[in-house]
C-alpha cells in the first residue's frame, strides 16, 4: 500500500518494514478452519444484505450508492490522505470528478438504463446532483449511507477470524472487536474503501449466477441454515480427522447436509426482510433451477443436484480465497503497520 498522509500535519507515516508474522500461514490456518470462518462470514452478509435491502428495498440502488462512494474514498486514496470516519462524513458534499453511466454500468455489470434510471431517483430524491460528467453527493445521503452498524457487524467478524488465528503462536494475540472497529472508524477512508473492493465485486458475482441479489439473499438463508447443521453434525462427529472438511469440498457437504427443519417462505421473508410475495416468486424460480427443493412441512432446503451447483462451487472457492486476503489484509494493517490508535 501507498504511504499515507495525514491531511492535518501533511505529514508522511508508512508502513513498518518488520512483519511480525508470515501471511501465507494465516491463509494456511483460515481455510483449513473453513467451517468456523465461513459460518461467521455468511452470518455477516446475512445482515448486511438485510441492512442493505432494508435502505431502498432495492439491491442494486444501494449497490449504486456504495459504488459511488467507494469513487469517493478512491481520490482520498489516490492522493494519499486517509481520513476518519468523522472527518469523512464531515464534507458538505461528496464530488466524483470524471464518471458516466457507462462505466457505473460496466462496472456493477447493470444495464446503462437501469443506472439512469437509478441516478434519476437519487437526484428526485435530492440526494445528489449532475454537472457535465461530475457528481455530487449532497450531505444528505449521509443517511442512506454512513455505515455504523456494518462497522460493528464487521468487526465481530474479524474477532472471529482472529480468534482461530492465535493459534499461530508469530500471531500474537485476538483482537476483539473494540479494537477493530476503532482501526475502522480511525482510519476510515483506507479500511472502508478495502471493505467496498471486496464487497461490491463479491455481490457481482453471486448476482451473476442468482440473475439478482434478492433471489441470491433468499437462497443464501436456505445455505445459512445448512451450515448451521453442518456445523453441529461435525461437532459430533468422531471421524473428524478423516472426514475433514476443505475448501474443495466444503459446498458438497453444504448441500448434502441433512437438515431436520427447512426454513419457510414467511420465515425467509423475515430473516431477508424481502417481502413474503417476493421470497415466494424467488423460491419458485430456484426450485425450477433445481437449486433449491421443498419437504413434506413446505420448507425449503437445498438441492445438491442442481445443474448450477458446480457454478456456486466455484464461486464459493473464489470468494473464500478473496475473503481470506481480505482478512489478512485488515488484521496486517492493524498489527504490522504504523498505523496506531
Amino acid at each position: 500500500m501507498n504511504d499515507l498522509i495525514d491531511i492535518k500535519s501533511k505529514l508522511k507515516y508508512p508502513e513498518s518494514s518488520t512483519k511480525i508474522f508470515d501471511k501465507t500461514l494465516l491463509y494456511e490456518k483460515l481455510e483449513s478452519e473453513i467451517l468456523k470462518s465461513w459460518e461467521s462470514w455468511g452470518k455477516f452478509q446475512q445482515q448486511w444484505c438485510h441492512n442493505a435491502y432494508d435502505t431502498f428495498k432495492d439491491y442494486d440502488k444501494f449497490l449504486v450508492l456504495i459504488y459511488l462512494f467507494r469513487q469517493v474514498m478512491q481520490s482520498h486514496s489516490d492522493k494519499f490522505q486517509s481520513l476518519s470516519m468523522q472527518e469523512f462524513y464531515s464534507h458538505k458534499e461528496f464530488v466524483i470528478d470524471k464518471i458516466n453511466l457507462i462505466q457505473i454500468s460496466e462496472d456493477l455489470k447493470i444495464p446503462k438504463e437501469t443506472i439512469r434510471r437509478k441516478i434519476n431517483e437519487f437526484e428526485n430524491m435530492e440526494i445528489l446532483k449532475r454537472h457535465g460528467k461530475q457528481i455530487i453527493l449532497n450531505k444528505s445521503v449521509i443517511q442512506y449511507q454512513i455505515p455504523s452498524e456494518s462497522i460493528v457487524l464487521l468487526s465481530v467478524f474479524i474477532e472471529k477470524q482472529t480468534e482461530i488465528l492465535q493459534s499461530i503462536k508469530s500471531f500474537g494475540d485476538s483482537l476483539t472487536k473494540n479494537q477493530i472497529k476503532a482501526y475502522f472508524e480511525k482510519f476510515f477512508s483506507v479500511f472502508w474503501l478495502r471493505f467496498y473492493k471486496l464487497q461490491i465485486p463479491y455481490l457481482i458475482r453471486w448476482k451473476k449466477v442468482f440473475k439478482d441479489l434478492e433471489t441470491f439473499n433468499v437462497w443464501g438463508v436456505v445455505a445459512l441454515n445448512h451450515q448451521y447443521n453442518l456445523n453441529k453434525k461435525h461437532a459430533k462427529s468422531i471421524y473428524k480427522n478423516t472426514d475433514e472438511i476443505k475448501i474443495d469440498n466444503f459446498y458438497s457437504n453444504l448441500s448434502k447436509v441433512k437438515v431436520n427443519h427447512g426454513i419457510n417462505a414467511s420465515s425467509i421473508s423475515d430473516i431477508s426482510n424481502i417481502p413474503r410475495a417476493t421470497v415466494i416468486r424467488k423460491l419458485t424460480w430456484l426450485k425450477k433451477e433445481n437449486m433449491v427443493k421443498r419437504n413434506k412441512e413446505l420448507e425449503y432446503v437445498m438441492n445438491s443436484k442442481g445443474k448450477k451447483n458446480k457454478k456456486i462451487n466455484e464461486n464459493f472457492i473464489e470468494n473464500c480465497s478473496i475473503v481470506t486476503s481480505f482478512v489478512v489484509d485488515i488484521v496486517d494493517l492493524i498489527k504490522n503497520s504504523n498505523f496506531k490508535i
